[in-house]
């Protein structure tokens, strides 16, 4: 079971991006598989709470978390958003390697890219401990019903892999 890791970020960025609020992992549990959000939530009273949760940790220097952000993530967000698969991107270093993304960062990367899920900034790396890789971008599947971690990779999984079966299969309740 993952811990309730609490960051600073945008439930939805395209939405709103003035002021960044508090994000924790413990908004996205849903231990029956049809609970909602409580009315007042910044993901939408009433709205269904995801089955699997994809943990992005990105970086802003980086190539290969670019590419992903661009033409990756966005299609399968479309994709995976609306039969219950819900994204949070994590942005661990800012420009440079080793140094913290910051609150302008964090605007910067869901202003330039399709960004229409959550999105928090890890200025202490929480979630550095639980990668075995030292590599960016780092994908981690968290099945909501109980929070537990399913699957750890490092870069960026292909779309017919074992990562994303695994995370349909969380979808369709057979995991």
């Amino acid at each position: 079971m993952i811990a309730n890791y609490q960051f600073v970020g945008y439930a939805n960025a395209a939405e709103y991006n003035e002021t960044m609020q508090a994000i924790q992992l413990a908004d996205f549990y849903n231990p029956t598989g049809t609970d909602v959000f409580p009315e007042g939530s910044p993901y939408g009273a009433g709205e269904p709470k995801p089955k699997a949760l994809l943990i992005d940790v990105s970086s802003v220097w980086c190539l290969p978390c670019k590419l992903e952000a661009e033409s990756v993530l966005p299609r399968l967000y479309r994709k995976y958003q609306p039969i219950g698969g819900e994204f949070l991107v994590q942005l661990a270093d800012g420009r440079t390697p080793g140094e913290p993304a910051v609150a302008r960062d964090l605007y910067k990367w869901t202003t330039q890219y399709e960004v229409r899920y959550p999105s928090a900034i890890d200025p202490t790396y929480k979630l550095g401990a639980l990668f075995q890789a030292d590599a960016f971008p780092a994908n981690m599947i968290v099945r909501t019903r109980d929070m537990t971690i399913m699957e750890i990779v490092a870069g960026v999984p292909e779309e017919n892999s074992s990562f994303w079966r695994t995370f349909e299969k969380i979808l369709s309740d057979e995991l």
